[in-house]
Order: C-alpha cells, then structure tokens, then sequence
C-alpha cells in the first residue's frame, strides 16, 4: 500500500535498503530504545525483510513502511504498524539520523493514521478504523515529541506493553483516535520529552 504526503513516499521496503537499514541501525539511539538485535550485523537487516517486512504486508497484521523523499528513492527511515488487539492498532519508527530534524517523521505517522482511519486497513474480526497506540520507553523524548506532534493524547507512563531483551522497561504511552488526526495534542508533561 503506497501511500503520499506533500514530501514525502511511503512504500515497502525493498532489498536495496538493506544497507540503508543496516548503516542506520548502528546507531546508538535505535539501540537504545528500539528492539533491534544488538549488535546490529547485515544479517540483521536482511531478516528483517524476509521475516518481519514480507510475512506482515502477506498477513496484513503487520505493516512497515519505508519513507522515501519524493525527489529521491533513499531509505529515510521506517513506519510499522501492528495489529494489537480488537479495537487497536500499535505504530512503531525509526527514522535514520541524518534526517532527523525535518518533521519527516510526524508528516509519515500522520499518512499512516490518515489511511487506517479511512477504514482501508481490513483484518477479519478487528475494527477497521480501530485507533493506535503508541508507546516508547521513559527517555526516548525524539518518539514522544514525533507523537505528540502527530496528535496522539497521553495517556500516562507504566510498564512497557513490547518486550525488550526480556524486559518490560518504564515508558511513555498515547493513543490516537480519528478525532484526534488535527494534532498537535496538549497535555502531555514536561517529562515526557526529557532525555
């Protein structure tokens, strides 16, 4: 599902990303609060394509995008999203460091969400216009000020609903329902975004 904002291309990643997906996932800030293996080896990121991209689009219970400029192909970053139970969906990104910095990152979440709200995400037995959660953990302020941007409500900071190496860390949490697409939202504290 190919999806456009005014800057921006939002595709399946393909296998000449691999290496975009590889250099960026060295990065210490994807280590510290995304999933990814660490050490990150090439091996990695070619996994991530044949087991986790291709299964998710073929099952369409989870769906990552890879965002891309308009005016050039290059792999900016990644957008999943994850059927999470009957009434939610789950996002997760990660955008590569060099790009950081240019609202790429909400203006992609909020194509995202645009698309499931207008009800084309169909999963038998799940509501199609479910909202989406999201989470990620106390410190990671980049992710809390992307979903704030985009419109997403706090909700408050509890256990971690995604394992990470065996634990359930401290983190952030929000939801994003249809009303809520205008962003960005109020309310969230100050904490949120400490690093």
């Amino acid at each position: 599902m190919r999806l456009e904002t005014d800057r921006l291309i939002l595709d399946a990643p393909i296998e000449s990303d691999i290496p975009f997906i590889f250099a960026y996932c060295q990065d210490p800030l994807i280590q510290q609060f995304t999933t990814v293996p660490q050490p990150y080896a090439l091996s990695d990121a070619e996994s991530f394509l044949s087991r986790v991209v291709n299964p998710g689009w073929s099952s369409g219970t989870e769906l990552t995008w890879a965002l891309r400029r308009k005016d050039e192909p290059t792999l900016l970053g990644v957008v999943s999203l994850r059927d999470w139970n009957d009434t939610q969906a789950m996002v997760g990104f990660w955008l590569g460091a060099p790009w950081r910095g240019a609202g790429y990152m909400p203006e992609a979440v909020r194509a995202v969400a645009g698309w499931v709200f207008s009800g084309q995400w169909s999963i038998p037995g799940r509501a199609s216009n479910k909202s989406i959660l999201w989470e990620a953990m106390v410190g990671n302020a980049s992710s809390a000020i992307v979903a704030q941007r985009t419109g997403f409500r706090y909700l408050g900071t509890g256990r971690a609903e995604v394992e990470r190496f065996g634990e359930f860390p401290p983190s952030h949490r929000a939801e994003l329902a249809p009303a809520d697409l205008a962003g960005p939202a109020h309310g969230w504290p100050a904490e949120a975004f400490q690093r």
